[in-house]
């Protein structure tokens, strides 16, 4: 495929922003009416939950729904072991691919270091791993390889794209896997430069490397990776022949039939020594051979079948081969001869070891250990080594370490076909798996922190030597929790992986694992989990260098602390409420740190809540050390508002008072200058009431009322005490209100005509924000987060309407910082969503994408799968924009998928638009012109007067629909 222009973009802007009503659709801008190293960190351990909320197990119905959406891909980088420790296996029948192939990973050969191994027709099963692994093993068994040499699956045919394996996903754990000394960087393009210069280092010493990117698809999947010197060696396998510079390709078809007969008689000599069954009976083995497809995969799979049953011969495993294959002729030959081996396999299994086949992709990692296993189906060790073995001896599995197994591709969506069909209890099961990563992840982390001595781990070493072989399942078990609903064990996973990334100074794995944990513990609802998530982004941050990153996570911490501390003060147990309490306490202290003086009125504000609530529940009185109050802060000048010509400064119109008894001095008359807040306020209403709509909607005609407002405003005390706000709330209604009728401006000035709502966007409207401003400024004052997001959101909306998309952008940033402050998921996603909308129709595609890729979690989490869909159809139509069409299908994909759950017709038309645009740059043209026909019948059906003709206006821009 061919790179598009840069200038070129989505034809169609995103769906709205979450919550925004239908708004605009395909072809055009937005319709009227539519929104679119000091002293060292503390650990926050304080109220570390004890024990755990055990849900109802739920079967997931396969498909592949706990398989998809890990925490990004998984890079699994494992070490090649000679041919004399490898896992024992016969490999016959590539006499010449293997002497080919040797001789280029020869050091001693002087021609090209790289090989590429692919198959005819992009047939799986052909053998190419097995070809690969063998070379490998017999090349550093020949001590070859002094540098190394490792193996990676890069998952190049994963159905998600957003699943493949890149190179910034393998930098940092092959630099571990290679023994690199050091830290990581801490961004990718830090990590190249680390790996090409170990690469470089060990050509100058001598010690070649040898690398095997196993599964590849594309280029862009290898490229970053190879090596630059002539010393170091590269062998790929994929299903299709990539060009790549300098490379040799080696191209597998079905082994010959003589190759295949001598891998049946070698594989059965081998697990069945002695035997006579091929020579007595040569033309059904040649049959045999034949019906498989001469493919070596199917091929060892019969050969498992005659092991096993001693009297079954050649010739009736071919024909219960050929009936299997009778049923199978949808299928092309080669999958035919897969599928047919696949169950003739399957069925001579017992009852138990067809459960644990059937059970075994149920973990959601590469490989599960014996131990695991023995969880996943509810057996004994002892029992599990058995079935296990009996699995291997069936080659339906294969051991690839001491006590470790795992699946073929193909064998394994076999068997979560099976699964589906037979209704087995995934719930249980993958609950009894996490339950086990969870009990050895919670080992591992008290040996890392070095507490305790009862664990499965005695020292620190055999601890981390765990994680790194189980790191893979662990991320994809944290990802399987969440899709069961256990956000506690997903939590408590993600929090072992944050202490090994810790303890090796991976501060980019750190921090990356500490935000999902964020995440994980938001839809917990584990209030001090999220907080000790939120203080390990800091500490990331912080150990990486990069300190005003670190400053604004720890505001974010803080201001995540008035969540905890309301937690506190509904808690029903004093203990409970005590140790919160000391969590916050912690908390303020660890945030404090960082921010200094930067947020002395906020951090005074915690301590002040903190010891408010210690002392309504008669808690101990070190609660109630809360440091100085800050200084009142100056009033805003008012002159701004004045744009031309004198403003007489005259009192508010007072109403008449009975002549009656002086009141108290001046000094206690605290609910006085409530009520001259009020006036003003009122003053500003009744100006602006004074005035024809034409010149109240102007900036001269409104300036006299503007100044009311704000004189209003200078008079409400800042730092009020809760119990004081409330004699302030009618002075900040009255505000609210102004602004409200300034902004009724907008509607004014459409109906006016084009130059009356030009003058509206880029004259008045600015001016009217900062009324706005005047009326936020005030419902902070009275620590109203609700109010103040209603009124970002209300502005925020006429500035879409009106055009001033910056404006737009700006108002919804400022909501969604006040939502986050206040634990709000949900209202925080909604408002990064629309601000990504804004930014796109801005072509500012980078900020819309990573403003949506914060919101769809958020949105995720906060169980609203409409809006979700949306913000990842923004972030599908951005990566589509900056010409990443791999990255817009992933996010396009979702966004269908989520869109549909919710029933949200014009979303989802919206994310079929730009899938089928990122399907057709990515060589699916079938598939992108079913997503544009889906999205035509579904905006024929709604009939809506602006979705409707725009869908099929673009439709015709690419061709799906005649002029």
């Amino acid at each position: 495929m061919g790179e598009r222009g840069t200038a070129e973009g989505p034809p169609i802007p995103p769906a709205p922003p979450a919550g925004g009503g239908p708004g605009p659709g395909p072809g055009a801008g937005p319709s009227p009416g539519a929104d679119a190293a000091g002293a060292g960190p503390v650990r926050l351990d304080a109220f570390a939950p004890g024990g755990r909320v055990y849900q109802a197990a739920r079967d997931l119905y396969v498909s592949e729904a706990h398989h998809v959406g890990p925490a990004g891909p998984l890079a699994v980088v494992e070490p090649v072991l000679p041919t004399d420790e490898a896992a024992a296996e016969v490999f016959v029948g590539r006499g010449t691919e293997v002497r080919e192939v040797l001789a280029v990973l020869d050091p001693a050969h002087g021609a090209t270091g790289m090989i590429v191994a692919s198959s005819v027709a992009g047939l799986a099963g052909i053998g190419k791993t097995a070809l690969a692994r063998s070379c490998a093993a017999e090349a550093v068994g020949r001590g070859w390889y002094a540098g190394g040499a490792v193996f990676v699956d890069l998952n190049g045919y994963a159905r998600d794209p957003a699943d493949q394996v890149m190179p910034e996903h393998v930098f940092a754990p092959m630099l571990h896997a290679l023994g690199f000394r050091g830290r990581p960087a801490d961004s990718p393009a830090g990590q190249a430069a680390q790996y090409h210069r170990m690469l470089a280092d060990r050509a100058a010493e001598g010690r070649p490397v040898l690398l095997v990117l196993d599964n590849a698809s594309s280029t862009a999947q290898i490229a970053g990776l190879m090596p630059r010197s002539r010393a170091h060696r590269t062998l790929i396998t994929s299903r299709h022949t990539l060009v790549t510079r300098g490379s040799r390709t080696l191209e597998l078809g079905a082994l010959s039939p003589a190759g295949a007969r001598a891998l049946v008689e070698e594989q059965l000599q081998f697990l069945s020594p002695g035997g006579t069954r091929t020579g007595q009976d040569a033309t059904g083995t040649e049959r045999l051979c034949r019906l498989c497809g001469h493919l070596p995969l199917a091929l060892h799979i019969a050969t498992a079948l005659l092991a096993r049953d001693p009297d079954l011969t050649p010739s009736d495993l071919a024909d219960e081969l050929a009936r299997a294959r009778h049923r199978l002729d949808v299928l092309d030959d080669g999958e035919r001869a897969v599928r047919a081996a696949f169950e003739l396999s399957y069925r001579r299994l017992t009852p138990k070891q067809a459960r644990m086949f059937r059970l075994l992709p149920v973990n959601p990692g590469p490989h599960i250990a014996t131990d695991a296993v023995a969880r996943l189906v509810d057996l004994a060790d002892d029992q599990a080594v058995g079935l296990i073995r009996e699995l291997a001896r069936a080659h339906v599995v294969e051991r690839v370490g001491n006590g470790v197994w795992r699946q073929h591709d193909l064998m394994r969506a076999y068997a979560i076909e099976l699964l589906g069909h037979h209704g087995d209890d995934q719930g249980a099961a993958s609950s009894r798996l996490i339950e086990h990563y969870i009990a050895l992840a919670a080992d591992a982390l008290s040996a890392l922190h070095g507490e305790g001595s009862a664990t499965s781990f005695p020292t620190v070493e055999a601890a981390l030597a765990w994680c790194d072989r189980e790191h893979p399942n662990l991320q994809a078990a944290t990802s399987m929790a969440a899709t069961f609903g256990d956000d506690d064990g997903a939590l408590r996973i993600q929090e072992t992986l944050i202490a090994l990334y810790a303890h090796r100074g991976q501060t980019a794995e750190w921090e990356s694992a500490a935000r999902a944990a964020v995440s994980f513990a938001r839809e917990a609802k584990d209030h001090p989990g999220r907080s000790r998530a939120l203080h390990q982004v800091m500490v990331a941050l912080e150990r990486a260098g990069r300190r005003a990153e670190a400053v604004a996570a720890a505001g974010a911490l803080l201001r995540f602390q008035h969540v905890v501390v309301e937690a506190a003060s509904r808690a029903e147990h004093p203990l409970d409420c005590q140790r919160l309490l000391q969590h916050a306490v912690a908390a303020v202290a660890e945030s404090g740190r960082l921010l200094g003086d930067r947020e002395d009125w906020l951090l005074h504000t915690r301590r002040a809540d903190i010891a408010r609530v210690a002392n309504a529940r008669r808690l101990d009185e070190s609660f109630q050390e809360i440091g100085p109050r800050p200084p009142r802060r100056p009033a805003v000048p008012d002159t701004e508002d004045v744009p031309d010509g004198d403003f007489r400064e005259t009192a508010p119109r007072r109403p008449h008072r009975p002549p009656g008894p002086p009141g108290p001095p001046a000094e206690e008359e605290v609910p006085d200058v409530a009520v001259e807040a009020t006036r003003w306020a009122r003053e500003a209403l009744d100006r602006l009431a004074e005035h024809s709509p034409g010149i109240a909607h102007t900036v001269a005609g409104a300036a006299p009322a503007q100044r009311a407002a704000r004189r209003a405003l200078s008079l409400i005390p800042e730092g009020l005490r809760p119990e004081d706000a409330d004699d302030w709330r009618g002075v900040c209604a009255l505000l609210a209100r102004f602004a409200a009728a300034r902004l009724a401006g907008g509607p004014t000035s459409r109906d006016a005509g084009r130059l009356a709502q030009q003058n509206w966007s880029s004259l008045v409207l600015p001016h009217v924000a900062s009324t706005y401003e005047i009326a936020v400024l005030a419902h902070r004052r009275v620590n109203d987060a609700a109010a103040q997001v209603r009124l970002y959101t209300d502005l925020a909306e006429e500035s879409f309407r009106s055009g001033a998309y910056p404006l737009a952008v700006t108002c919804r940033l400022a909501a969604a910082g006040i939502a986050e402050a206040t634990g709000d998921e949900g209202g925080q996603g909604e408002a990064l969503s629309a601000a990504a909308h804004a930014n796109l129709l801005l072509a500012n595609h980078e900020e819309a994408a990573r403003l949506a890729e914060r919101a769809a979690p958020l949105l995720t989490a906060a169980k609203r799968p409409g809006p979700a869909g949306r913000a990842l159809t923004t972030l599908a139509n951005a990566r589509y924009s900056l010409n990443s069409p791999a990255r817009a299908l992933s996010a396009a994909l979702r966004a269908d998928a989520l869109t549909a759950s919710a029933d949200d017709l014009p979303g989802r038309t919206a994310a079929l638009l730009v899938l089928g645009l990122a399907q057709r740059d990515t060589g699916r043209a079938a598939d992108s012109a079913a997503s544009w026909q889906r999205a035509l019948r579904i905006a024929r059906a709604l009939k809506d007067p602006y979705l409707t003709p725009s869908t099929e206006s673009f439709l015709r821009s690419v061709g799906h629909l005649g002029g």
